[in-house]
């Protein structure tokens, strides 16, 4: 009984051993996956919000427009239009 019990023990000792090694294979590619994914998805959010600056620009540019009434339009707050007019003038935003 006790080499049948140390030769199984050793055995699944060492089949623990390659499934931990699998897992942290498998974990890694996994983390690499997830960090290209959230990479892409900051980059496409920071695209979005570029084109929606963009609008809040050309809506300014209008004449006689002020912050105020673009506030009114577009259904937001003074202060939110002004962070959307900064946001605009970042060179990134074109």
């Amino acid at each position: 009984m006790g080499n049948a019990f140390l030769a199984a023990s050793a055995d699944a000792a060492t089949r623990l051993q390659a499934a931990q090694r699998k897992h942290a294979s498998l974990k890694a590619r996994a983390d690499d996956r997830l960090k290209t994914a959230q990479d892409r998805h900051r980059a496409e959010v920071a695209e979005a919000a570029s084109v929606e600056a963009v609008g809040w620009r050309l809506l300014l540019q209008v004449p006689g427009m002020t912050v105020s009434t673009a506030a009114r339009i577009g259904g937001t707050s003074e202060s939110t239009v002004s962070r959307w007019l900064a946001r605009a003038k970042d060179p990134s935003c074109t």
